[in-house]
């Protein structure tokens, strides 16, 4: 079967999912969509009888198979007895594959654990003949991965999220559209409580859309409509644009809280960032070789990339007046991982972030490097 076209350029703004027409915005900016969402979530906490004494707000990173520290932090949380039913919850690329079950909460915990620490390197991907590579659009086969995530991802799991959303709750994973270079956010609370007969199918492709590593995994390819035309998006991993990311970058803050009828401006307010990676430098002897020094850089070029994301979110945190609270992996684990998806390095990664999920020993307020107390007097 024929694949439609691409998007035009000047079509890109109008572009929808054929019959679920508010489901996604564009990342990079202001966001009516976004800003719509939580209104109408205030609302249904109001009438659900939900209490508005702190919102908490959760956000999941990158970090490819470091993603098992993250699934495990929540797992031990949940043992500490402290864990918050999240209002917002966020995932990209690793922590897209992660965010539906933390925002469902944590009768979801054993299929986090069996996730991250059963998994091995051919239930990720399939590497393709190098021939047959280079003349395709990546150098693995993405069957594998969709395979898990359909597991994964059942229509019990759609219905609980959709459940979720009803109650006032909101979970949104990025993508990256890569023939327009900006990042996509999707409420996919809003694609499970849609009704539509493709929204299993949908969500399970933007999760998979969301950790389809460029140039390792194909693009996933939607089909969307414009001007009453088809056309086709080439999307890939929302790491691509950002390591993690916080909806306060989308809103005019003090607007959305204008538009809450009755919100109580002193409730707390709390960001919880899980960074899946390690933030201190790591020295190694690089080869002088192409591909060595290519992995070595794109490596650099991520870890750069998340604390660059990490400042601005805990710069808006402040703006907002919400507490920061960070979590990485620690700065003394060391990685023992003797291929790409190591089971043996995830299991211990999940362990580590149970210790310290359990034991409440993770969190810091504030990103590694930022010295002193940000305090900003924000004038109306």
């Amino acid at each position: 079967m024929r694949m439609p076209p691409p998007v035009p350029a000047g079509k890109i703004d109008r572009a929808q999912i054929p019959g679920m027409t508010a489901v996604r915005d564009w990342g990079d900016g202001y966001s009516p969509l976004i800003e719509q969402s939580l209104v109408q979530a205030w609302e249904q906490r109001q009438r659900a009888g939900r209490p508005t004494h702190e919102l908490a707000v959760l956000a999941l990173s990158g970090g490819g198979t470091d993603g098992a520290y993250g699934a495990g932090l929540l797992c031990g949380w949940t043992t500490a007895g402290t864990r918050p039913d999240f209002d917002i919850v966020t995932g990209i690329s690793t922590g897209a594959l992660i965010a539906p079950f933390a925002f469902v909460g944590s009768t979801q915990d054993q299929k986090l654990h069996d996730f991250w620490t059963g998994i091995s390197t051919q239930d990720f991907f399939r590497l393709r003949w190098i021939l047959a590579a280079l003349n395709s659009d990546a150098i693995a086969e993405s069957e594998p991965l969709i395979q898990l995530v359909n597991c994964a991802v059942d229509a019990d799991l759609l219905q609980a999220v959709a459940r979720e959303h009803a109650k006032g709750r909101r979970l949104f994973v990025g993508t990256t559209n890569l023939d327009a270079q900006r990042p996509v956010i999707w409420d996919m609370g809003a694609i499970a409580a849609s009704g539509h007969p493709d929204a299993l199918n949908l969500f399970r492709k933007v999760m998979v859309a969301s950790a389809a590593i460029p140039a390792v995994y194909p693009p996933q390819y939607f089909d969307v409509d414009a001007d009453g035309r088809s056309y086709r998006e080439m999307h890939v991993d929302g790491g691509t644009m950002a390591q993690v990311f916080h909806v306060g970058q989308m809103l005019d803050f003090h607007r959305l809280l204008a538009r809450m009828k009755d919100f109580p401006p002193d409730a707390p307010r709390r960001l919880y960032v899980i960074c899946n990676g390690l933030m201190r430098p790591q020295w190694q002897t690089v080869e002088p070789r192409l591909l060595p020094i290519a992995q070595r850089s794109v490596s650099t070029l991520l870890k750069a990339h998340a604390a660059a994301d990490l400042y601005r979110i805990y710069t808006l945190a402040r703006l907002e007046g919400a507490d920061f609270n960070l979590a990485y992996i620690a700065d003394d684990y060391i990685p023992t991982a003797t291929k790409p998806l190591d089971t043996v390095d995830m299991r211990r990664l999940f362990e580590l972030g149970f210790t310290a999920g359990k034991s409440e020993t993770a969190w810091i307020n504030k990103p590694p490097g930022v010295v002193g107390d940000l305090t900003y007097t924000v004038s109306d």
